[in-house]
């Protein structure tokens, strides 16, 4: 630490002394104060243009200590030789020793934060490259899987529209069937693995989208703040959380009724799914959807969010996520632009960019997978 007139506030922080190098390293090195009666003799004194040591004669040096160790140095400059005396290398001691706590707590804050920001990034490359891997394998079933069993699709149409034997021809109408409902499945998991909604139009766009899908008995409300947003891999694990309370709610809560809301609370965006269905004791650990349960704790925390859950039985099941809204992304534009399969990950596979209308000559269970 320098202590320095306004002037020289501009080189703060630019200039590094190795320990032991320069009257102040020296001092930092041996713990030891020092008052030099002319620098320009003392062969420890370092010359450094930028702080115009020129115009100063003479010079004391403190060290701030602490338990822990020597944290900074005092350095006081004097354009007057000879101007230290002893009692004023003391004088500085004790005021060197009201700011080395300040000194020390400061250096363990900027610890923390860069700790705290090297954690944030690394939670997001995490993130992002999980998303990467799903957008991979969802090219991956979309131009694989669903090609063929389009392909086949069309061929047993084909076979049953030759045939005339009508034994055949129902055999082929329930092979069919059954290949629509496999690209049914196919083109909900390439969904299910990366919503295109979610990149083209944000996370409450996403959740609309997720809510509306549910499928069940369930009504659904859906209460959304408007312009809600989050950094992209926040977003993308509110995204999943909600995802995984949702299938929750259809595999095992016999709800009537599910709620989905998104709002802001200063930097912070809440995500709360509710529903009434049959609720379970939290405290038991073997609950049927408790898998689930730990991979939305574990995506939470991977952001630095909150997840609280509550439920009885019979009382109905609260997943409530607060995570911080602000957040930098941690890979490069280039990389969280393309897929495993070459498209931008914005990109739907081309069957569901433009869905066609179930016809003769288009699988029912969606639209051309070409």
């Amino acid at each position: 630490m320098g202590a320095a007139p306004a002037e020289f506030d501009e080189v703060a922080g630019t200039i590094r002394l190795r320990l032991g190098e320069g009257l102040a390293g020296w001092v930092a090195r041996y713990g030891e104060a020092t008052a030099v009666e002319n620098k320009w003799e003392d062969s420890r004194y370092r010359y450094i243009p930028a702080l115009r040591g020129e115009e100063f004669q003479s010079m004391a040096s403190v060290p701030l200590r602490r338990p822990a160790g020597v944290v900074g140095v005092l350095n006081v400059h004097s354009r007057q030789p000879q101007f230290f005396s002893e009692e004023d290398v003391a004088r500085l001691g004790e005021v060197a020793s009201l700011l080395a706590g300040i000194v020390e707590n400061a250096v363990l804050y900027d610890r923390l934060a860069t700790r705290e920001a090297d954690l944030e990034r690394s939670a997001a490359g995490m993130i992002e490259l999980q998303e990467l891997d799903r957008r991979r394998i969802a090219a991956d079933i979309h131009d694989g899987i669903s090609q063929r069993l389009v392909s086949t699709y069309y061929h047993l149409q084909a076979a049953r529209t030759l045939s005339s034997d009508e034994a055949v021809t129902r055999q082929l109408e329930a092979a069919e069937s059954l290949v629509s409902d496999a690209l049914g499945e196919a083109r909900r998991a390439i969904v299910g693995l990366r919503p295109v909604v979610l990149d083209d139009l944000g996370l409450g766009a996403a959740l609309t989208s997720l809510a509306t899908s549910l499928g069940g008995p369930a009504e659904v409300e859906v209460d959304l703040d408007d312009g809600c947003r989050a950094a992209p891999h926040v977003e993308t694990a509110l995204y999943r959380i909600a995802q995984e309370a949702l299938q929750n709610v259809v595999k095992h809560a016999g709800a009537r009724h599910v709620a989905v809301r998104l709002h802001n609370e200063g930097d912070t965006v809440e995500l709360v799914v509710t529903d009434d269905g049959v609720g379970y004791d939290t405290v038991v650990t073997g609950s049927p959807d408790s898998y689930g349960l730990t991979g939305m704790r574990e995506r939470a925390a991977l952001v630095g969010a909150q997840l609280q859950l509550r439920s009885s039985p019979g009382g109905g099941t609260a997943v409530i996520v607060r995570a911080p809204s602000a957040a930098v992304s941690a890979l490069p534009p280039e990389k969280r632009a393309v897929s495993g399969s070459g498209r931008a990950s914005g990109d739907p596979p081309p069957s569901e960019r433009n869905p066609a209308p179930s016809s003769p000559s288009t699988p029912p269970g969606g639209g051309s997978s070409g």
